[in-house]
């Protein structure tokens, strides 16, 4: 009997010991195949990378011959300007889209501070008057207009004196969570949700119109590349002394290859006060010297998004101001 229990102790123990070593195999298998399919994930995401940035060369290549042959002049029939497009490429695919950064309202032109007293106050530049104009033509009432209007300056002013209605340090200290005006530019428009009064519903209903480039001061509109859509940023440039519903009246007589010049331009706008406004008409122009690029790869399931500021400098030459990596809203 003693011998039967050792040899039934000892089963147990072998099975013990099989059942042991099949779940360190299993465990080790287990680990090998994560770890096979997370290299595999990196290798993949590393080609989508790589495959995003060569659509940013294709992109500066694109603008540059476009640029080349149009001496300058930037519209919508140019290849640069094409929709949908998409590239296959091995195992996946590249696609892009590139909008001229001068078809929007620059936020860091709101910057600029005006040296002209009204009232002992600071006037309001050219470029607030047109942000002010906007938020009035997208349904804002004058008074609630005119405050963010002063909000968004003083938040990107280099200065800590607060305009009329505006808000400065103080304000954003007093908050739940406090912080600091930037007093500097912005690099993306996103940061307006940062200014105070710029809520949700606002910002969803300037973000069509809006857009922020580095290091960039000035407000230039390219009517040339401004789509109908956003007729009521051109009724805005003109200070709102044409309607919306007017200004896509202008946008609809344009030319497919855009205007040649800018007195063309200015014959089908009605309004006389736009057109004695010197300062008003030099910010309407037919060129453009920013570019933004939203691309994306794929390969296999792996998805690379990348959003970069492309600027035109000498020779046409495109260098990257800006690169972002995931997409930006």
């Amino acid at each position: 009997m003693s011998y039967q229990r050792q040899r039934g102790v000892a089963m147990i123990v072998v099975l013990l010991i099989v059942a042991m070593v099949a779940i360190i195999a299993t465990n080790i298998t287990g680990r090998n195949q994560l770890s096979m399919r997370r290299t595999l994930n990196q290798v993949q995401y590393d080609q989508a990378y790589w495959y995003a940035l060569s659509a940013e060369e294709l992109a500066k290549k694109v603008l540059k011959q476009d640029l080349d042959d149009s001496e300058g002049k930037v519209h919508l029939q140019q290849y640069w300007a094409l929709a949908d497009v998409v590239l296959p490429v091995e195992k996946g695919e590249i696609a892009g889209k590139i909008t001229d950064m001068r078809s929007c309202f620059n936020l860091n032109a709101l910057a600029r501070g005006s040296s002209d007293l009204e009232n002992g106050q600071p006037k309001m530049t050219l470029a607030a008057r047109q942000f002010k104009a906007l938020l009035v033509a997208l349904g804002m009432d004058e008074f609630g207009a005119e405050r963010l209007t002063h909000s968004l300056k003083d938040y990107l002013d280099e200065d800590t004196v607060t305009s009329p209605f505006g808000a400065e340090d103080a304000e954003y200290e007093s908050r739940n969570v406090p912080y600091r005006a930037a007093n500097t530019l912005m690099s993306h428009r996103s940061e307006l949700r940062a200014v105070m009064g710029f809520t949700q519903d606002v910002y969803l209903k300037l973000a069509p119109y809006v857009c922020a480039i580095p290091g960039e001061e000035r407000q230039l509109l390219n009517i040339n590349t401004l789509e109908v859509e956003r007729a009521a940023l051109l009724a805005a440039m003109l200070d709102n002394s044409i309607s919306v519903g007017e200004a896509e009246s202008v946008i609809n007589q344009r030319p497919g290859d855009g205007f040649d010049n800018v007195d063309e331009f200015w014959e089908l706008v009605s309004s006389n006060t736009a057109k004695s406004d010197d300062k008003l008409k030099s910010s309407i122009v037919l060129d453009s010297k920013y570019f933004h690029l939203e691309a994306g790869a794929k390969v296999n399931e792996a998805v690379f998004r990348l959003d970069s500021v492309l600027r035109r400098a000498g020779n046409n030459q495109m260098d990257i101001l800006t690169r972002q990596y995931g997409g930006q809203k």
